[in-house]
C-alpha cells in the first residue's frame, strides 16, 4: 500500500526527459534475444550463473521494448561502476511519469548497492528495502508462489568498460511463476482449450491435414451467439496453437498446462498454403491476439522477421508475416461475441481460406543488407505499403474480413 501512495503522489514529478527511442534494427532483435535467452538459461539451471550484457546489448534490448510497449521508454547507461537505468512511462497525451534505477557495484563483489528514484524524488536506501519487500510480497501473493527476494536472485555484481555482469540465483520453474502475474480476469479457459486439443487431436490425428481443418474441427458444435461463442473461440485458438507449435502453448491459458494431458502426440502434421511454416506462424499469432494485446502479435512477427534476416536465419520473410498478420485477424475476432459467433458459422459452413495464394508471392529470404537497402526500416513508407499490400490481399477473404 506504501508504494502505491509514494507511485500516485509521484505520478506529477517529472525527471530527466528522455529521448524518443529509435525503430529497432535486426541486431537489436537479436541483443534482445539473446539476454532473454540468457536469462531464460540462468532460470532453468541448478546452479547461479552468469549473466553479461553490453551497453550495445541493452541499449538494443530497450529499443526492441519500447517498440513492443510504445507507452514506456527505457535508457541504460554504464559509468563508474554503476549500471543506471532511466525510465519514463506516459500516462496520457503529454503527462509522463519519469524514473530510475541505479546498481552500484561493492568492493567485496557481492550484492551491490541499489538506488531509486521517481520523478525528481529521490527513494533513500533505507525506504527502498522495505519497498521492495513490500512489491515481493504483494507479487507472490498474486502468483501464488515463492518468487527470490533481490538479495537471494542477485549474489554479485559489477559493472565498467560498457559492460555489466551480474550472477543471478533464479530458482527453476521461475519464469512460469512470473506468467502468472499478468491480469488473468479475463484469461482464456485452459481447460477447455485442452478438451478442444484432445477432440480435434482424435477426429484429425493420423494424417497429414490443412490447417483450415484444424480450426472447422475445434469448431465442430461451437457456440454461435454471446459470450459463450467468445469463450469458445478464444480456447479454440489455443488449441490450434497446441495442435501445430506443441503443448507449450496451452500457457497462454489460464491453467492450460496444468490441465494438459500428454496421451497423445504433442502436434499434428499440418500445413497452410503447402507450408508448416506458415502453419505455425499463424496459429501462434492467433493465439498471442486471442490472449493478449494483438499489438503485442504485430511486434513479435516483425522482430521475428529482423531476427531471421540477420546472418543463419532464413531470411526476412513477407509471406511469414502475411500468415502472422493473418493469425492476428482471427484471433481479434475471437475475443469478441458478435465476430466469433460468426466464425463458428463460417466454420461450420465450409472450410474458409485463411491465406490467399497471392501472399505467396510476396519477397522473402531476404538478408539484411538487401532489407535495409529495400526498405530501410521498419518506419519506412516503403515498408508500410508492403504491410498495406498484405493487409489488402487479406481483405479478399471473407473470414478475415472486419
Amino acid at each position: 500500500m506504501l508504494a502505491l501512495v509514494l507511485f500516485a503522489g509521484a505520478a506529477a514529478l517529472t525527471g530527466e526527459r528522455i529521448a524518443a527511442p529509435g525503430v529497432p534494427s535486426a541486431s537489436d532483435v537479436r541483443a534482445a534475444r539473446n539476454l532473454a535467452v540468457a536469462l531464460a538459461e540462468v532460470a532453468a539451471a541448478e546452479e547461479p550463473s552468469p549473466v553479461t550484457a553490453s551497453i550495445a546489448d541493452m541499449e538494443g534490448a530497450a529499443r526492441v521494448l519500447t517498440n513492443g510497449v510504445p507507452p514506456l521508454r527505457l535508457s541504460p547507461r554504464v559509468a563508474d561502476d554503476a549500471l543506471a537505468v532511466k525510465a519514463a512511462f506516459r500516462l496520457s497525451d503529454g503527462t509522463w511519469l519519469t524514473g530510475g534505477v541505479r546498481i552500484a557495484e561493492v568492493e567485496d563483489y557481492g550484492y551491490p548497492r541499489i538506488s531509486a528514484n521517481i520523478g525528481t524524488l529521490p527513494i533513500p536506501a533505507l525506504l527502498l528495502e522495505p519497498l521492495l519487500g513490500l512489491a515481493h510480497k504483494a507479487a507472490e501473493m498474486r502468483a501464488g508462489t515463492r518468487f527470490p527476494t533481490t538479495r537471494e536472485a542477485i549474489l554479485a555484481f559489477e559493472a565498467g568498460k560498457g559492460t555489466a555482469n551480474v550472477v543471478l540465483d533464479l530458482p527453476q520453474g521461475l519464469l512460469k511463476g512470473v506468467s502468472k502475474l499478468a491480469p488473468s480476469d479475463d484469461a482464456i479457459d485452459g481447460r477447455l482449450a485442452n478438451r478442444l486439443y484432445v477432440a480435434a487431436h482424435q477426429r484429425l490425428g493420423g494424417r497429414a491435414v490443412d490447417l483450415p481443418e484444424v480450426y472447422a474441427a475445434l469448431f465442430k458444435g461451437a457456440p454461435r451467439t454471446g459470450e459463450a461463442a467468445r469463450r469458445h473461440a478464444r480456447a479454440a485458438m489455443v488449441a490450434a496453437a497446441m495442435l501445430v507449435v506443441g503443448p507449450r502453448a496451452g500457457r497462454l491459458a489460464r491453467d492450460g498446462e496444468a490441465s494438459f494431458s500428454p496421451m497423445l502426440p504433442a502436434t499434428l502434421s499440418v500445413t497452410l498454403a503447402g507450408r508448416d511454416d506458415l502453419a505455425k506462424h499463424f496459429t501462434l499469432s492467433a493465439a498471442l491476439a486471442a490472449a493478449a494485446d494483438p499489438a503485442i502479435g504485430r511486434a513479435l512477427g516483425t522482430w521475428k522477421e529482423l531476427d531471421d534476416s540477420l546472418a543463419g536465419g532464413s531470411g526476412f520473410s513477407f509471406v511469414d508475416l502475411a500468415a502472422d498478420r493473418a493469425g492476428l485477424r482471427l484471433g481479434e475476432a475471437a475475443t469478441s461475441p458478435v465476430r466469433a459467433g460468426t466464425l463458428s458459422s463460417r466454420f461450420a459452413a465450409g472450410i474458409p481460406e485463411l491465406l490467399p495464394l497471392a501472399a505467396l508471392g510476396f519477397g522473402e529470404g531476404m538478408g539484411t543488407s538487401t532489407f535495409e537497402h529495400r526498405y530501410r526500416d521498419v518506419s519506412s513508407a516503403e515498408y508500410a505499403e508492403a504491410v498495406a499490400r498484405i493487409d489488402r490481399a487479406l481483405d479478399t477473404l471473407p473470414v478475415m474480413q472486419r
